[in-house]
């Protein structure tokens, strides 16, 4: 079998791509059948970031617990000590803007689903988290310079939003744990977050395609977002099954 070839062109950023390609166990792996390919100029419309807000949050929820293992008095779930957190996951999220108190902020909404243990006992509990990116709080792409905390950093962000068509987050969650303050108990979800405002762009960029036959010049590409059971919906008004 001929030694699998790349042109980069004119553009040495295709490097990297050119180094999968033609990489043997990449190229199995993969499924790359065409011999060669040369970085080309495409013509793509995507979702391009305008403006990244970033921060770190902490989200305490108060949950069944009596630390010190005594029962209580009015009855109802009387767990035996703290549980311990099984499983997490994002259940659902979204953003909106802010018309109400002038543009100034994007109002971002998550819920999270945990599984916690007592003894041979499965709780699910959904706590959820509201907060605002505030227009100052936002970062130009790609030079990093943040709108300034005054009546023309305000401007410039409406003038902003004016042309923003959507946006999308970045969710870390890095730790999840129970804490025992007396005789209860916080559940604590410590998760990072970044909040990016895109606007619908038509851009052109250097790229490679890497499946065809030799005997075609374009191949049929399909997309599927799987739905009920991993789509992560927004968080209201999205259906019945919203998050499931």
């Amino acid at each position: 079998m001929p030694t699998p070839t790349c042109a980069t062109g004119l553009d040495p950023n295709c490097g990297e791509c050119c180094a999968v390609f033609t990489n043997t166990d990449k190229r199995a792996a993969f499924g790359y059948q065409l011999g060669s390919a040369a970085c080309e100029c495409h013509d793509i419309c995507v979702e391009d970031v305008r403006d990244i807000c970033v921060k770190r949050r902490t989200l305490r929820y108060c949950i069944p617990c009596l630390a010190d293992g005594r029962a209580g008095c009015r009855g109802g779930f009387l767990p035996d000590g703290p549980p311990t957190a099984q499983s997490w996951r994002v259940l659902c999220a979204e953003e909106r803007i802010s018309p109400a108190t002038n543009c100034d902020r994007i109002i971002n909404e998550l819920e999270f689903e945990v599984v916690l243990r007592y003894s041979g006992t499965l709780v699910v509990v959904t706590p959820k988290d509201v907060f605002d990116c505030l227009w100052y709080e936002f970062a130009k792409f790609p030079s990093g310079v943040f709108y300034p905390n005054n009546t023309g950093g305000l401007n410039q962000f409406r003038n902003e939003l004016a042309v923003i068509d959507g946006s999308c987050k970045v969710i870390i969650i890095e730790t999840v744990r129970i804490v025992a303050e007396g005789n209860d108990c916080i559940l604590e979800i410590a998760y990072k977050i970044i909040d990016k405002l895109w606007k619908h762009e038509n851009l052109l960029i250097s790229a490679i395609k890497p499946y065809a036959s030799a005997s075609e010049t374009e191949n049929v590409t399909v997309t599927q977002e799987f739905a009920q059971g991993h789509k992560i919906s927004a968080c209201s008004n999205s259906g019945p099954c919203s998050g499931l």
